[in-house]
């Protein structure tokens, strides 16, 4: 492992441009591990130049509703995740300039270290930040590398020769800058991943970075994993939680659809009585007998299985159960109101008919408008 203190061949520049120009096995396998888990994901069917949000949820993005319900792998795989070969191409320049100034400066093993802790900073952001928001690609932790270096030489400010820094913070500002300026321009980039891995990479930079004699005789790497062992988990106590209300929206999503198939073959049988009692096909005593036995014992499964969901109070989705739930019961009380209207042929019972259709009509106006929000 690559020594800081001892090692004083750091500040020559001919010495520490023959290193980059050296193997670095740590750089170049993280380099090849995106590229090849690129080329597998394509291979499966995501689209090169950008696939759908399912697909890259399927192969590992983070989102915070099933990263917290016990999928904290997501943190790391999200890393391999690139939405396309131009987002893939501005990470692997970004890691390949930076991967091998920090595997030079810190060594391969703390650079792989340093590359996964801020990657799991970066995705701890994000679960902080938006729960919606799903979280792909290495820039993250690439950051974090950029913030390691920036912390290394707050503290050495000799150790990286003068062309090289110089190289770096252009390079560094560019991809920065670039980063930065299109996440807040752009709802679909996460800067929150970025300012998250920089912040991370700098605090486990400025362990690294420690002299040997400031370190109290531990090897900077056992601070280093204290550094880890204290701050991940507290950022994982701390994320919110969101598994159990994306659960319940998908729940929700499956009976919502189910509903509207129910409703479509209600709707079509009764308009078919409707129809032959007209034609005068079916008596006023058939088609009750058939309301009674036929279509409101299907309307009350419908209304009873939507009133079995369980969605929290404060839900996102809690307006839209209400309203689908009093849609579904105004549509069932109207069929049971026309059903004793065609036994009693009370007029109470047309009031309450003209009634229960426009709190049908209404809610359903309600719901779809909030459907389009």
């Amino acid at each position: 492992m690559h020594n800081a203190d001892n090692d004083s061949l750091l500040n020559t520049p001919r010495r520490f441009l023959h290193g980059l120009m050296a193997e670095m096995p740590i750089a170049t396998a993280l380099l090849s591990i995106n590229i090849v888990a690129f080329i597998v994901i394509t291979a499966l069917g995501t689209n090169v130049l950008g696939g759908r949000i399912e697909d890259y949820l399927r192969f590992g993005a983070n989102f915070a509703p099933l990263t917290t319900d016990r999928a904290w792998w997501r943190l790391a795989s999200s890393t391999l995740v690139h939405i396309g070969v131009l987002h893939l191409a501005c990470n692997m320049w970004a890691l390949w300039d930076c991967g091998r100034i920090s595997e030079r400066v810190f060594g391969g093993d703390l650079l792989l270290a340093l590359y996964l802790y801020s990657a799991a900073c970066a995705g701890c952001a994000t679960l902080w930040w938006n729960t919606q928001a799903i979280s792909t690609g290495a820039s993250g932790a690439i950051f974090g590398l950029y913030g390691a270096l920036l912390a290394h030489m707050t503290l050495r400010r000799c150790a990286i020769p003068v062309d090289i820094m110089n190289r770096m913070r252009i390079s560094s500002g560019v991809f920065v800058t670039y980063s930065l300026f299109t996440g807040f321009a752009h709802a679909g980039v996460d800067n929150a991943a970025h300012l998250g891995g920089l912040a991370g990479g700098y605090a486990m930079g400025l362990v690294m970075s420690l002299p040997q004699r400031h370190a109290n005789g531990l090897p900077r790497a056992v601070w280093a994993a204290l550094l880890a062992a204290l701050t991940l988990p507290a950022a994982a106590l701390l994320a919110p939680e969101s598994a159990r209300i994306y659960r319940q929206a998908v729940t929700l999503e499956k009976e919502s659809a189910a509903y509207s198939s129910e409703e479509a073959r209600l709707s079509a049988e009764f308009q078919s009585i409707v129809e032959q009692t007209r034609n005068r096909k079916l008596n006023d005593a058939d088609a009750l007998r058939l309301l009674r036995t036929r279509i409101l014992p299907a309307w009350n499964q419908a209304v009873e299985r939507l009133a079995n969901i369980e969605i929290d109070a404060k839900a996102p989705l809690r307006k839209d159960y209400d309203l689908l739930l009093r849609y579904a019961t105004a549509r069932r009380d109207l069929t049971k109101a026309i059903a004793d209207y065609l036994e009693t042929s009370e007029p109470a019972h047309e009031k309450l008919i003209a009634r229960l259709r426009n709190d049908v009509e209404r809610t359903r106006l309600e719901y779809q408008q909030r459907q389009k929000q």
